[in-house]
């Protein structure tokens, strides 16, 4: 709840006084959040070996880059599909049968997110539209 409370910009006395605790108590939960939120992130790239590139505790987000696909690749933690690798390249989604699963997924993580998809974005393929959705992520991070 902190993490999410923290990702939506509230401050650690606005995330205290929403959940009835100590600022102290929230800036202590922010360093254990992001020992293991950096933890999680890295041990996915590394599963992958991936090169990791940048990270964002705070969003979640891992961006890094895979050698065997020469493709940018993103590691999400979002609430509605916890952690995700993401393959930044174009794939061959018509063949696919996870498509409707993989535009589920892009879905919800872009709608976590606050980003709006629109009519364009509804009807492109998984990759194309993870591409987009993670390019906006990026940009936030800047």
């Amino acid at each position: 709840m902190v993490w999410l409370l923290r990702r939506e910009g509230l401050t650690q006395a606005e995330i205290g006084r929403r959940l009835d605790v100590q600022r102290q108590v929230v800036y202590e939960q922010f360093h254990v959040i992001n020992e293991k939120m950096r933890r999680a992130l890295t041990e996915a790239a590394q599963t992958y070996r991936l090169e990791a590139r940048r990270v964002d505790t705070v969003n979640g987000v891992l961006e890094a880059y895979s050698r065997a696909y020469d493709s940018p690749v993103i590691v999400s933690f979002s609430k509605a599909n916890g952690v995700q690798v993401w393959f930044l390249y174009e794939g061959r989604c018509e063949n696919c049968n996870q498509s409707p699963e993989c535009l589920r997924m892009l879905r919800a993580e872009a709608e976590e997110r606050g980003i709006e998809l629109s009519e364009d974005d509804l009807r492109m393929r998984p990759t194309a539209l993870g591409r987009r959705i993670f390019s906006i992520i990026t940009r936030r991070l800047l």
